[in-house]
């Protein structure tokens, strides 16, 4: 049931579990939920990020002093300003230490002290893993399947950055909970365990909004889904293109190029939505721990005391082992994924020609412009710093006949200068 009582609500992750969705749907709606009460306290869509980046003290893309820096504290100073309730998503947040999450729950709190609470959707690690994989893959990485859960299963939060950190510090549903078990009561954690048959994002705003005690609005859920997972063919050609990238791309180049057009748009574009490649499953090898970890994540959930939204049981491994592997993957599949690839990133090229032309044409009328402001100009400069006065002295001491026109000349200087003086002396 919706709370009539204020509360701040903090959407903490996990990745890959709908949460570009969430935090799609609540921008479209924030003015929407802001004349209901609720506060979403992003000034630009992907202000959230920025915002976690700062908090965390994070370094991203191999740089330490991004543009987020100094992106937390207006955020808190929103939430801390608002006097109903705000809710915030982001999955970095599943990461941070006890001190960090005391700053944020004291933010969304704010000086009336509203009730904290904090949702984490959770999917079960047999799907997790293979699907941050492939999303490592659209950021530069070109480790293999085999070797990245290999890694994460045998050295845990210890495996090669940025993997460990980045899964076990956000996909772990016990760690991230226990962290805000110190800042916030078990009661008011709350677990969302997504079920193993997709139902549509509908669903999933459903799953959320009930936890978070959002009233019975009626939004606009049409949001289009994005940060869509690349399938088993697709992810491996990503993979492999990586390893040819390597010293030969910068990284300002690699993520508006590879990621964006390439990863995001032109291999899970409409096109290629009609023939896609199955998902990457979890390799069979692992399939064993995957079982036995999920059984000691359930059973930390239930000691907790958190409130579950849904069936742990689906945080239980669905997936059959067995599934194709990135390695069964031929040159033969990839070169469909590659000349799909290849129209869509001209497809893009050709917008931004049509563009840089509109560009262009703008910048010649806007030039074309300046020059008539400053013949104008010109123009009156010279009337008015007496380049007229000086010829007409030449020609009327040569040509008597001019004289009357150089006393014309004079006297309406005089004239207006009579004009300006006076319009001064009535300011």
């Amino acid at each position: 049931m919706a709370s009539t009582t204020p509360r701040a609500v903090l959407h903490v992750g996990a990745p890959k579990t709908g949460t570009t969705y969430l935090q799609a749907v609540l921008w479209r709606n924030r003015e929407q939920l802001r004349a209901a009460g609720i506060l979403y306290p992003l000034t630009r869509q992907a202000e959230h990020f920025a915002a976690a980046l700062d908090l965390r003290e994070m370094s991203w893309g191999g740089r330490v002093d991004g543009p987020w820096v100094g992106a937390w504290a207006p955020l808190a100073d929103r939430m801390r300003a608002w006097e109903g309730s705000v809710v915030l998503s982001n999955e970095l947040l599943g990461g941070v230490t006890p001190e960090q999450a005391r700053t944020v729950a004291d933010a969304a709190a704010g000086p009336s002290g509203r009730e904290v609470h904090v949702v984490f959707t959770a999917r079960d690690l047999a799907r997790q893993l293979p699907s941050d994989w492939q999303e490592h893959l659209k950021h530069r990485h070109d480790i293999t399947l085999p070797a990245f859960v290999g890694d994460l299963v045998s050295l845990g939060l210890d495996a090669p950055a940025p993997f460990g950190e980045l899964f076990w510090g956000l996909h772990d549903a016990e760690r991230v909970l226990r962290t805000w078990g110190t800042v916030v009561p078990p009661e008011q954690l709350h677990l969302v365990a997504l079920p193993q048959q997709a139902t549509g994002p509908h669903d999933l705003w459903e799953r959320f909004a009930a936890p978070a005690a959002l009233p019975p609005l009626t939004l606009d859920l049409a949001v289009e889904p994005r940060n869509v997972s690349l399938g088993v063919v697709e992810a491996e050609f990503v993979r492999r293109l990586n390893t040819q990238l390597k010293g030969r791309l910068a990284h300002r180049h690699y993520d508006p190029l590879v990621r964006k057009v390439l990863a995001e748009d032109a291999l899970v574009s409409s096109e290629r939505a009609q023939s896609p490649s199955e998902r990457p499953t979890l390799p069979a090898a692992y399939q064993q721990w995957v079982e036995q970890r999920s059984r000691q994540l359930i059973e930390a959930v239930e000691q907790a005391g958190y409130d579950v939204c849904g069936d742990l049981a689906d945080l239980m491994p669905g997936t059959a082992p067995g599934g194709r592997q990135p390695e069964d993957v031929a040159a033969d599949d990839l070169l469909p994924v590659a000349l799909d690839g290849l129209v869509g990133v001209l497809r893009r090229l050709g917008d931004v020609t049509d563009q840089v032309r509109v560009v262009r044409e703008l910048e010649r009328r806007l030039a074309e412009r300046d020059a008539e402001v400053a013949d104008l100009r010109a123009d009156r400069d010279y009337w008015r710093d007496g380049g007229v006065a000086h010829r007409l002295v030449r020609l009327s001491d040569r040509h008597a006949w001019m004289m009357p026109a150089r006393r014309a000349y004079v006297g309406g200087k005089r004239l207006l200068r009579r004009g300006e003086g006076e319009a001064g002396a009535g300011d």
